[in-house]
């Protein structure tokens, strides 16, 4: 299919924030063998919203809209498709009960235009929002397919990629990607190690790709199924895994960071002296357990610089398990363009180092997957 995807929202159009969703929508459905072949940026008003989803609808096999299905006036999106399309509006009674269970468990009062998340377009398949209150969905019009999503990437992602790929797939031939995600590792290493593999590919095809400070490779197959396509990419899977697994975190969505938190069974703590705190409040935002306790940042009043660099990690890690009562004590140190990394773990301290280039922007930055990628392999869960 050629498919067009138009983001609605002026919050977009005003630079206040950015649209990922266009993107992740480009490689998930670019990954089945579909075409996106144009992306639309539209203010929350009616009248262009109109023109220009009548003018994709024309042009293309699929319209993809996302945002604009919230319960304030300006959410206007399944409004504006429902009367283009000349559908009436109708209440989702699934999707109601669950908005109404939602504000009885945060035990708040549902206003009554809350309702209004509940609308769908008659007739569409609705899609289930198991992130948010606002469901999707997808009408099929004519020969061409509308599908409406919610803007918040947190919802929609999981209801693209879960509820609504079944439905493009058709039972055709297909395309079907897997994204290798690896930290600590440069692309010019990855692809010396892989060479051969990359010289003799088929089906799969291998992709390494250059991130922010971390490496990935996309496996991309082709099948009637994708659990054929998944069959196929198995075992080019586990060969690379053979060779570079060590800088492995995980597949596709999954951050770094989330990788180790989920992960980890210990309670740990950070001393802190190269990232300015970075660190911690990456691993903080997937503390779902509490795991991490504290961070303690450098300073001299702890420890001296005269001392050697394995004597100042034994006692920066014995101050933070201390202070905060930790299973597991972190330290990060920097001298002479290498950066130490501390674990004391059931009264072993076990270090770690690696070279980096003394600028302070990418020294803090980079610094962090080389570090979370060697925790990840010293205190993941036995």
């Amino acid at each position: 299919m050629n498919i067009s995807i138009i983001a609605v929202g002026s919050e977009l159009l005003l630079g206040q924030i950015a649209n990922t969703n266009g993107q992740y929508l480009s490689q998930l459905l670019n990954g089945i063998g579909h075409s996106v072949v144009e992306h639309a940026v539209i203010g929350d008003n009616p009248e262009r919203l109109k023109r220009v989803f009548n003018t994709a609808l024309d042009n293309n096999d699929a319209v993809i809209l996302t945002g604009g299905l919230g319960p304030t006036k300006d959410d206007l999106t399944k409004h504006t498709v429902a009367e283009v399309l000349g559908r009436e509006l109708v209440t989702d009674s699934a999707a109601l009960e669950d908005i109404e269970q939602y504000f009885i468990k945060q035990n708040v009062e549902m206003t009554p235009n809350n309702r209004q998340q509940a609308l769908v377009i008659e007739g569409a398949e609705v899609l289930e929002n198991k992130f948010g209150m606002a469901p999707g969905m997808l009408v099929r019009h004519k020969d061409k397919k509308v599908i409406l999503l919610p803007g918040p990437p947190k919802e929609m992602q999981p209801m693209a990629k879960n509820e609504l790929l079944p439905y493009l797939l058709d039972g055709e031939q297909i395309i079907f990607s897997e994204l290798l995600r690896f930290a600590g590792i440069g692309e010019s290493k990855v692809e010396t190690e892989l060479l051969d593999l990359i010289d003799n590919q088929t089906n799969p095809t291998i992709a390494p790709l250059a991130g922010t400070h971390e490496v990935n490779i996309r496996l991309t197959a082709n099948g009637e199924t994708v659990e054929n396509c998944k069959a196929l990419i198995d075992p080019i899977k586990t060969e690379i895994l053979k060779r570079i697994g060590d800088f492995y975190y995980g597949s596709d969505d999954i951050k770094l960071e989330q990788a180790l938190m989920q992960n980890i069974e210990r309670t740990f703590a950070i001393y802190d002296g190269v990232t300015d705190g970075d660190l911690y409040s990456r691993l903080k935002d997937f503390d779902q357990e509490d795991r991490l306790l504290g961070m303690l940042p450098h300073n001299n009043q702890f420890i001296s610089n005269d001392l050697d660099i394995k004597r100042q990690l034994s006692i920066s890690t014995n101050i933070v398990k201390d202070l905060y009562k930790s299973e597991v004590a972190i330290s990060l140190l920097y001298n002479k363009d290498t950066v130490y990394l501390g674990v004391l773990k059931e009264g072993k301290l076990s270090v770690q180092h690696f070279k980096m280039i003394q600028q302070r922007n990418l020294l803090k930055h980079r610094t962090q997957n080389y570090v979370l990628i060697r925790l990840l392999n010293r205190l993941k869960s036995q």
